[in-house]
């Protein structure tokens, strides 16, 4: 399969550390099937980080090896995506062993779908209770297709062979 990361700056070797914090699958390196998706996301960055150019790298990877690694994917939004979700954004988040969580990288992989931008308010409205477990779902889901595949680990990153990048405005 091929995977695209969207990025601000150009880089060689996939660095873990530099993957932000409390991302929806946990900190890792993130990747998308979606091409347009990738380039969405290096315009983005390179918006918030005030610089003119973003690049695209371009990936092959192996999928049936996934089977090798401690890998967790998500076909849909539901519950367990969402709660996952919201574990992995919380920075006071303390329940590690038992509520599903990626803070400490247990997984290898994982891929599902994105949630929208508007997570904060409604994780915020869920934990003040003003929204049910189906209705958080529905309120993360994105209506446009969207794809992200994360490797949390060396051993994940590992399968990731880098064909090419490019830049993009």
């Amino acid at each position: 399969m091929i995977l695209y990361h969207g990025s601000y700056s150009y880089f060689e070797k996939i660095d873990l550390d530099k993957g932000r914090k409390f991302k929806d699958f946990g900190q890792g390196f993130y990747t998308t099937k979606i091409e347009t998706q990738a380039q969405q996301w290096a315009k983005n960055m390179s918006a918030r980080f005030g610089v003119n150019l973003g690049f695209v790298s371009v990936y092959e990877c192996d999928e049936n090896l996934f089977k090798d690694f401690k890998y967790l994917k998500f076909d849909k939004p539901t519950e367990e995506w969402a709660y996952f979700i919201m574990n992995n954004r919380n920075p006071d988040f303390t329940d590690f062993d038992n509520q599903i969580n990626n803070h400490k990288n247990q997984f290898d992989i994982v891929e599902g779908p994105v949630a929208n931008d508007n997570i904060a308010v409604v994780l915020d409205q869920f934990m003040m209770n003003m929204k049910s477990g189906t209705a958080l779902v529905e309120a993360l889901e994105y209506k446009n297709l969207n794809h992200q595949i994360s490797f949390h680990t060396e051993k994940g990153i590992s399968l990731l062979k880098k064909v090419r990048h490019y830049e993009f405005k």
